[in-house]
């Protein structure tokens, strides 16, 4: 899996990243929530590890915005904050599971295999889908399909990953614009159309259908093709 470790102590953020390196995950670790945006936007995550008590924009803050963003992807808090409150808080923002400092790494790495056992998969698919549906390998930044592999820029990335987790693979405009960094305004959703074009004809010329991207009207977006993302 792809995943984000957001822990402001170094030396656990450290542990963190090496103990699920070791265990074959692709694993980035940033000290801050700021970060995620500025390191990671072109970046799949699987699966969120985030502390509460970040300098700036909090744990609570930024589970809700990613859970927004990436509705399918798992989320795990890890946190010296022990009271009940803090607990029901962490759900209600979004997390899967909530694990008290300190936290034994069998039983995070449990914690990590338990999400990844949620996430969306390609098992159930019929024969005719397994043939046509599509690989998005996210941290090379390529799509690949029957017919071929084409190159996508960072936000192409952002947009298929996104479509791919949500449910019923349907996002509204606005939660794609979100997840791009840029606000609900004409111009945006004019340059949002446009790039919606451009990506569905690259994911054409590997293979997809014509309609592989639906305009859902006064709404968003829906894929209308398998996309495995890794």
């Amino acid at each position: 899996m792809n995943i984000i470790v957001v822990e402001d102590h170094d030396d656990l953020r450290d542990s963190l990243v090496e103990l699920l390196q070791d265990k074959g995950h692709h694993t980035i670790g940033l000290s801050c929530a700021e970060d995620m945006d500025d390191k990671v936007g072109k970046v799949s995550i699987d699966l969120l590890i985030v502390d509460l008590n970040l300098p700036g924009e909090d744990g609570y803050s930024l589970t809700r915005r990613f859970r927004a963003a990436q509705p399918k992807a798992g989320i795990i808090m890890v946190t010296a904050r022990h009271k009940l409150a803090d607990k029901v808080q962490g759900y209600e923002s979004g997390a899967d599971i909530y694990l008290p400092k300190p936290v034994d790494p069998e039983e995070l790495l449990a914690a990590v295999n338990a999400v990844a056992r949620k996430l969306p998969s390609q098992q159930g698919q019929t024969v005719d889908e397994a043939q046509t549906s599509l690989t998005l390998h996210a941290l090379g930044m390529k799509l690949e399909g029957p017919l071929g592999v084409e190159k996508l820029n960072d936000n192409e990335v952002v947009i298929v990953s996104a479509l791919a987790r949500a449910p019923g693979q349907r996002l509204e405009a606005w939660q794609l614009l979100q997840t791009l960094g840029q606000s609900m305004d004409d111009a945006s959703k004019s340059s949002l159309e446009v790039r919606i074009v451009r990506l569905r004809k690259k994911m054409v010329q590997v293979g997809a259908e014509k309609g592989c991207i639906s305009n859902v009207r006064n709404v968003g977006y829906q894929l209308c093709t398998p996309v495995a993302v890794y």
